[in-house]
């Protein structure tokens, strides 16, 4: 199995020797022998399975993604996701393996810690109907001082709200405690009695704001004053993006890059990676591969991570869901903002209109008042130069007082003398009919 150290044997042709057909024919015969020796366990674990009718119920009851992570592991093609709750909680027993989660601890609040008690949840959450505490913890600082820490695991979208809730609720609940030890002990209670909490959230999937920040994975957070006033105020936060670490973290440099692998990754080539760096992780392995041996129980871990995973998915979709409602609502609200502005300028637009159209009515009727003047200035012009050309009889010199050429008096006669023939043709059939 890939959980043995040292994880491989170096060969002793290397690939320099090699040339590039008898790499892929090796590469070919590696592949085909692992698919038999998959199939082979496979089978084997059937038949096993088959001897344990609630055991191959359960095997057949996992949906098929899980049921191939299930025999990856069994036949050591992969590892096993170390966030499933389950494993996580085998690995990581602070009972039984106390100095496991102190390391992790130290390594994450930068800070050596040592585990003095290991507080149970006294609660579901706020009516969620689930917790997502994976453990809470009493942890001595290296300066002596108590301080709880809760670390819980999100597999979906986290906000900053939720984590605010529930490290108000990790204050509240130690100062229950701190009331309850000191009226035990007929003590006065002091709110110096309380200690730091530290609310850990492991991200498996980074969303919202964590997804903007996709050079970061780690993220810091404590309570400060703009003025630089020092108080305590309880309430610390580490945010941690398992999936933007992996995919920026590639060599393990330190023992922090360990464990975020650790808890990130289940391909061999990450578990050869961290075992190589910090051989004491063989260990942990070595634990999970003696599940191997017992299939019964390795299915009875799945069979808990599938009711965990239906729970998450129930979570993740109600959170997807007001997340959506959210979204609409603010859609609609701006599109009912917009319409609303909109019908404002319609209305201005109208108003604007019908100002014009007042504005055009009154430049016609002025328009139809200046051309009737217009007209009524051409008549009397023609009938002052017939009046003067009766006068005078010269032209040149009426055509120059009216400011008009000697062509337009002329065609000013003529003009004339037609309104006058058929005036007087008309007068003469009015007296006909009479």
């Amino acid at each position: 199995m890939f959980y043995d150290y040292p994880v491989l044997e170096r060969q002793s042709r290397t690939l320099m020797e090699e040339t590039a057909e008898f790499r892929e024919e090796r590469g070919e015969l590696e592949k085909a022998q692992k698919e038999e020796t998959r199939r082979t366990a496979v089978r084997k674990l059937l038949s096993r399975l088959k001897e344990d009718p609630e055991a191959y119920g359960q095997f057949l009851d996992l949906p098929p993604r899980l049921r191939e992570e299930l025999l990856d592991f069994y036949t050591g093609q992969r590892g096993v996701k170390i966030t499933y709750d389950p494993f996580f909680k085998f690995v990581f027993n602070p009972e039984l393996h106390p100095e496991r989660l102190e390391r992790m601890l130290s390594e994450i609040m930068k800070e050596k810690v040592k585990i003095r008690q290991v507080l149970s949840p006294e609660s579901i959450r706020f009516h969620e109907g689930m917790s997502l505490v994976v453990m809470d913890i009493l942890v001595e600082l290296a300066s002596g001082a108590l301080c709880d820490v809760e670390i819980q695991k999100a597999p979906y979208a986290f906000p900053g709200q939720r984590a605010a809730c529930y490290s108000s609720e990790l204050v509240v609940r130690q100062y229950s405690r701190a009331r309850h030890k000191a009226a035990a002990q007929n003590l006065p209670f002091s709110y110096r009695q309380l200690s730091k909490v530290y609310t850990i959230v492991i991200l498996e999937k980074s969303s919202g704001e964590f997804s903007r920040y996709s050079d970061h994975y780690v993220h810091r957070a404590s309570q400060v004053f703009d003025t630089g006033l020092s108080l305590n105020l309880l309430q610390e936060y580490i945010f941690i993006s398992l999936d933007i670490f992996h995919n920026i973290v590639h060599e393990i440099k330190e023992e922090m890059d360990a464990w975020l692998m650790f808890l990130s990754s289940d391909d061999p080539v990450d578990i050869a990676r961290i075992i190589t760096a910090f051989p004491e992780f063989s260990e942990y392995y070595r634990e999970l591969a003696g599940f191997q041996e017992k299939p019964e129980e390795l299915i009875s871990m799945f069979s808990r991570v599938l009711a965990e995973m239906d729970r998450d998915e129930y979570f993740c979709m109600m959170e997807e869901l007001k997340e959506n409602v959210r979204s609409l609502s603010e859609q609609a609200q701006s599109l009912r903002e917009q319409t609303r502005g909109l019908e404002d300028e319609n209305r201005s637009l109208e108003d604007e209109n019908r100002s014009l159209e007042d504005k055009n009515r009154s430049l016609e009727d002025k328009n139809r008042s200046l051309t009737g003047q217009i007209s009524h200035l051409l008549k009397q012009r023609k009938r002052m130069a017939a009046w003067l050309y009766q006068k005078n009889g010269d032209e040149e010199e009426i055509a120059a007082v009216l400011g008009i050429s000697k062509a337009e008096l002329q065609e000013f006669f003529r003009e004339e003398n037609d309104e006058a023939a058929d005036q007087m043709r008309t007068d003469q059939r009015e007296e006909g009919r009479l």
